[in-house]
């Protein structure tokens, strides 16, 4: 591996190359949050608590937290259509300084989501991602991975990350595939898992099973540098080479946990553009997205506000 964090001779390059900026590539879609204090019965209804608009993929809350944290960050994005979602969606990336080239379209529905969030903070979610939404997620081209020092995906994004990610190797950029529950998945996503640096597991959705220090050794074994699984209230296991922790999240009283992933991702890239050590970038991540849960819609936390936090959550060194 050459100085820069390039690699050679076909291995994958580190998790972060020093001095490039961080690209999130994913569909941009408006969410309405929604917290009630109980589900409805079937045909019935229940008062609305609290309502915020909010955005509803990974990747654009991802680019939104870095950003407001001053990491140089890019957005490669789907168009917003010229509608009331879409300008919604507009005015939050401006809002949050979010490095964007954004394409408007005439008489495209921007796609959209529907979040219900419950009293444990959990989330039931509506959502439109037609295939003509996912048809205009377009691939980033050679010039738009010029400078990167990491390519942030999500494996939901279906055809467009395939390419996304063969592009990114290709020019020696290191790429985070955010696998939620999809560690064991279809061909496709396993091959991506293959090229991937960075890949982050999900366990705190109903269809994940599986010890998580089990699937951290066999991303780690499959060559991946960085494996994360996210264990909801457990917190997390973070794991590099022989390497790894358990991190416990801070105590919070839990209002919305609906983007508590992305912030998670979040964490772990300031973590890694910042040169920290795994421990702490454990620590940062699993504070933030703690954090994240107690506070309704996008959590803006000061990073000084997180690594007090993270100072005081409980990482416990494992054998993997």
């Amino acid at each position: 591996m050459t100085s820069n964090g390039m690699h050679m001779n076909g291995s994958r390059p580190a998790t972060f190359v020093p001095g490039g900026d961080v690209v999130c590539f994913g569909l941009l879609t408006h969410c309405l949050l929604l917290r009630v204090d109980e589900l409805p019965e079937h045909n019935g209804g229940v008062p609305i608590l609290d309502s915020m608009e909010s955005l509803g993929d990974d990747a654009a809350i991802a680019a939104s937290i870095l950003s407001r944290w001053d990491v140089p960050t890019r957005l490669i994005t789907s168009p917003t259509g010229n509608d009331s979602r879409g300008e919604r969606v507009r005015e939050h990336l401006d809002a949050w300084g979010v490095n964007v080239r954004q394409d408007i379209k005439d008489g495209w529905p921007t796609p959209f989501e529907v979040s219900i969030i419950d009293p444990d903070g959990g989330r039931t979610y509506f959502q439109r991602r037609d295939p003509e939404s996912m048809a205009e997620l377009r691939p980033p081209d050679s010039s738009q991975l010029n400078n990167a020092g990491l390519l942030y995906v999500d494996w939901y994004d279906g055809p467009s990350v395939v390419h996304a990610v063969r592009d990114a190797v290709s020019q020696d950029v290191p790429v985070y595939l955010n696998l939620e529950s999809q560690y064991d998945g279809e061909s496709w996503i396993t091959d991506l898992i293959g090229e991937s640096s960075i890949c982050q597991v999900s366990l705190d959705v109903p269809e994940a099973s599986g010890d998580p220090t089990d699937i951290a050794r066999s991303l780690i074994d499959r060559g991946v540098k960085l494996a994360v699984v996210t264990l909801g209230a457990d917190g997390c296991v973070v794991a590099q080479g022989e390497e790894a922790y358990l991190v416990r999240p801070p105590q919070v009283d839990v209002v919305d946990c609906n983007g508590a992933g992305a912030a998670f991702s979040a964490g772990i890239m300031y973590g890694l553009w910042a040169g920290w050590s795994l421990e702490n970038i454990g620590r940062f991540a699993a504070a933030y997205a703690g954090l994240k849960c107690g506070i309704s819609g996008l959590a803006e936390v000061p990073v000084s506000d997180v690594q007090e936090t993270a100072a005081s959550v409980e990482a416990q060194l494992l054998q993997i």
